[in-house]
């Protein structure tokens, strides 16, 4: 108890002004009937202490991004430390070399490729998954890329196995991280480009560990050929979007834990480290945008999608654009 009345009075103190202390009790205790949580007494007090920071975090970033809303979601109790296990390729991305990719489409055809695109729409994107407390996201990434590109091939929409990714490629690290043209290379060199289906393999990593690779009496669920990285121009990436479908990406996602809607203009951009989907590109006022499927589950963001301003680079969009060919 002395413990929690220190914690109070530090949180009194260092509490933001929209969040006066009364607020935040209130706002932690909805959040745990909410979201089912239940703590011991020596835990409440670390879960509460996080909660006041993610307050803190995303009073900051509202002041900072006037076209989102940033607060209290389902990982509102986790540290920063805690929510890394989410968006942890940091390593990854920064070790791999840097490719100065060409330009691929002219002025002309980048002039006419401002359209509003969304692939949801079209057919070509599954529902929102849930990578849980494995560093899976770039696995995700790349079926979330293989079945658009599946389905452009083949008219046909099937959900993909991110755990034979996360389980059985040799390549990358399973929860510990992973890149998505590392999960395309290992698919072709040694899959014959083969990837099987969800529901014969489906995910079972959510807790953090990968079990032992088993591709016995799976289903074979889309091929591909190879793989192309792109321009890292955001004029260059919307141009393929227009007709090539949903393009793997990596972000910074730092800014991310307390994301609840809107356009993010605002974004912390220091190092990518974690693999989502670009599925659209919209208009909202003068603000144009991308639209982002995340791995979070559909309870985070907009039902699982996050938005963010097109053509400033926020989160570092356009440091890592890559994208498989299906047959």
């Amino acid at each position: 108890m002395r413990t929690l009345v220190i914690i109070t009075a530090l949180v009194a103190v260092a509490l933001a002004s929209e969040y006066d202390l009364a607020n935040a009790q209130t706002l932690f205790k909805d959040f745990k009937a909410a979201h089912g949580k239940v703590y011991s007494a020596a835990e409440e007090n670390v879960r509460f202490a996080n909660f006041v920071e993610n307050l803190r975090t995303a009073e900051r970033l509202n002041a900072k991004n006037p076209l989102a809303r940033f607060g209290v979601n389902k990982f509102a109790d986790l540290s920063a430390a805690e929510f890394k296990t989410r968006h942890n390729a940091q390593a990854f991305y920064a070790n791999r070399s840097v490719v100065n990719v060409p330009n691929m489409y002219t002025p002309e055809q980048v002039a006419a490729a401002s359209t509003p695109i969304d692939w949801r729409a079209k057919g070509a994107v599954t529902h929102v998954k849930d990578q849980g407390q494995c560093g899976s996201c770039w696995a995700f990434s790349t079926t979330g890329n293989i079945e658009g590109q599946h389905f452009l091939a083949n008219k046909k929409l099937v959900s993909l196995s991110e755990q034979e990714l996360v389980s059985c490629d040799t390549i990358d690290s399973g929860c510990q991280g992973g890149l998505m043209d590392q999960a395309f290379q290992w698919l072709v060199q040694s899959r014959k480009g083969q990837i099987v289906t969800e529901a014969s393999y489906p995910y079972a990593s959510g807790d953090g560990d990968a079990p032992a690779c088993k591709l016995v009496n799976r289903v074979e669920g889309a091929i591909i050929t190879g793989y192309t990285d792109l321009p890292h121009d955001e004029a260059q990436m919307l141009t393929h979007l227009q007709t090539g479908g949903p393009i793997a990406i990596a972000v910074d996602a730092t800014s991310w834990q307390t994301y609840q809607g809107g356009i993010l203009t605002d974004c912390e951009s220091d190092q990518i480290d974690h693999g989502v989907l670009l599925v659209g590109y919209g208009l909202s006022g003068s603000t144009k945008y991308w639209i982002v499927k995340n791995s979070w589950a559909s309870t985070w963001g907009e039902n699982g999608y996050i938005r963010v301003q097109y053509g400033t680079n926020q989160c570092l969009i356009n440091s890592y654009p890559t994208t498989s060919k299906a047959k």
